[in-house]
């Protein structure tokens, strides 16, 4: 198989197992378990919580903004982070209740 075949297979994989922890998490967690090789896949919010740190240090050195849209960057940031944090914490809850139960049999 080809370098480059192969990078869109596992972009390909990533991005529908990611796409199914956004919507699915339930079932895409459970098929998770069953196929130890995506477990990464489960870490990625931590990858987009990075994403976010930089993101708004990049914004804070090359954008200087005062009162009003300082606020609502703030708001945007903020919220961002509580949804990725509680994204990751409901994965990681679901995760380990499964693997339990998968250790249990």
């Amino acid at each position: 198989m080809k370098k480059n075949v192969f990078l869109i297979f596992v972009a390909y994989v990533w991005t529908k197992t990611l796409l199914g922890l956004s919507f699915h998490p339930f079932s895409t967690v459970r098929e998770v378990t069953r196929r130890p090789v995506l477990l990464p896949v489960i870490f990625s919010p931590i990858i987009g919580l990075f994403t976010l740190f930089v993101l708004g240090r990049i914004a804070a050195l090359l954008i200087t903004t005062y009162g009003l849209s300082r606020e609502l960057i703030a708001l945007a940031l903020s919220c961002a982070l509580i949804g990725i944090i509680l994204w990751q914490l409901l994965l990681l809850y679901l995760l380990i209740s499964f693997l339990a139960a998968f250790w249990r049999r």
